[in-house]
């Protein structure tokens, strides 16, 4: 099946995913989080250490409260670029644009269409799989301290994409003729009827 405006007929709710209202999900997917965003920085400390992070400590407090400034801005800017790089992928295999949103402290990407498993997979992964690799070959080429910067961006990045994670395992187990309808705060899928 491919990526489509209107639901084909002989297609039935197979699943109803919302992230944000089954507590235990939610719950595990923070827990799944905070073991990445550990991994992350125990590989970070393996690597490089952190005597670049002390020596911008050491330097004065007006740098490393610039370095901390810079961070919460760079956050920010990757998390929009997250999700920006969602609505891309769902405006390259729909051809309509998506919208977005907030919900707390999260950010969503949705859309109107219904999306062939292959598409929905590909638009999950997609931010994790290209930041993955732009901070990995930043933070080779990077001195102590910005290597640092790129490792918690690297971090929010791993760790915040659980949920893509989380929905391409539950895409993985749909027939490949599944449809999903991402509204950005909860994922329907749709099955031909058996």
């Amino acid at each position: 099946m491919r990526t489509c405006f209107t639901l084909p007929d002989g297609y039935v709710e197979e699943d109803y995913v919302n992230l944000y209202a089954n507590r235990r999900i939610y719950r595990n997917l923070n827990i799944a989080s905070f073991l990445i965003g550990a991994a992350v920085i125990a590989v970070g400390w393996l690597w490089r250490g952190v005597d670049g992070l002390l020596s911008l400590l050491k330097r004065g407090i007006s740098d490393y409260a610039l370095w901390l400034l810079l961070l919460c801005v760079c956050v920010i800017a990757y998390l929009a670029l997250h999700e920006l790089t969602h609505g891309l992928c769902m405006r390259l295999f729909s051809g309509i644009r998506p919208h977005y949103g907030r919900k707390g402290v999260l950010l969503f990407t949705g859309s109107e269409a219904y999306f062939s498993r292959r598409d929905y997979i590909v638009t999950a992964l997609s931010p994790v799989v290209i930041f993955t690799i732009l901070f990995a070959l930043l933070s080779v080429f990077l001195r102590d301290e910005w290597f640092w910067l790129v490792m918690a961006l690297q971090l929010a990045n791993l760790g915040g994409a659980v949920g893509d994670y989380y929905m391409t395992y539950r895409a993985l187990r749909q027939p490949k003729s599944a449809l999903f309808h991402d509204s950005g705060v909860a994922v329907t899928i749709y099955t031909e009827k058996r």
